[in-house]
């Protein structure tokens, strides 16, 4: 038996909030696994200045999230062929701030990024292949990918203020995975502010504020 692929279209769904007209600074949004955009877009309520333009991009793999019908929720990859939907993630979301950029004219306007949970993986590791330049990042709950040569990638990073954030409660991460993450990004001496907050597996609309004032 042989395994073949073939790149075939899809149409992948995102959502605008704030000023399309002439905003102050983009931020694309990046949900967890088992969400979708619409539903995390709520979550992002705290950069909605009425200055910036947000997008928050949906992964193009939906399922149900339990049984055969009712709530859904996307993931950017599965572990398996992940190989294949890490390229079709890095295609998709360069051609959306393409897309995005030509029809609001901002080809001068900054980018931040926000890559909430499972949303880091993807996040990073887009980072490392794409031409687009970020001025903020914001990596909240979740793990940083570990096949990345870290070291390699400094001086793009280091042009990027990046946050890594984590609730004193997260039920999916203890104090020695989040050390496991931030040694990996100490090691490779790459810049970063580690943020900390009262709370689980959550977004915090007081801490995001805090972080991009």
């Amino acid at each position: 038996m042989q395994k073949k692929f073939i790149q075939a279209p899809r149409t992948a769904r995102y959502y605008l909030i704030g000023n399309t007209k002439n905003p102050d600074n983009v931020w694309l949004c990046m949900h967890g696994y088992g969400q979708q955009a619409k539903y995390f877009a709520a979550k992002t309520k705290a950069l909605d200045n009425g200055k910036n333009l947000i997008i928050v991009v949906e992964a193009m793999n939906r399922f149900y999230l339990s049984g055969y019908n009712g709530r859904v929720g996307a993931t950017w990859m599965t572990s398996d062929d992940r190989e294949v939907d890490i390229v079709d993630n890095h295609r998709y979301l360069d051609l959306l701030l393409q897309t995005i950029i030509s029809d609001y004219s901002l080809k001068n306007c900054p980018f931040n990024l926000l890559a909430f949970s499972q949303g880091i993986a993807t996040a990073c590791r887009w980072l490392v292949s794409t031409e687009f330049k970020f001025q903020q990042i914001i990596l909240w709950a979740g793990s940083i990918p570990t096949d990345i040569d870290w070291e390699s990638e400094v001086e793009k990073f280091n042009k990027m203020k990046v946050h890594y954030v984590f609730g004193e409660q997260d039920e999916f991460f203890n104090s020695k995975k989040i050390n496991e993450n931030t040694e990996l990004l100490a090691h490779a001496k790459i810049n970063y502010q580690l943020t900390t907050f009262e709370g689980k597996h959550e977004l915090k609309d007081e801490v995001l504020a805090s972080l991009i004032k």
